[in-house]
């Protein structure tokens, strides 16, 4: 087993994806890095349209 020590990491985002980090990190009271956290966890809800009825 290794153990792998933690790394910083800079990604640059288009302005508006900023944007929509900083009004979620808002909306749930943490930072860019719990926003970020927060999208990535949340299920996805199923595409519309895909039924064949």
């Amino acid at each position: 087993m290794t153990d792998e020590t933690s790394t910083a990491r800079t990604i640059e985002v288009d302005a508006d994806v900023y944007d929509v980090l900083q009004r979620t990190a808002a909306s749930r009271d943490t930072d860019i890095n719990g926003a970020l956290r927060y999208l990535i966890e949340v299920p996805t809800p199923p595409a519309t349209g895909d039924d064949e009825d």
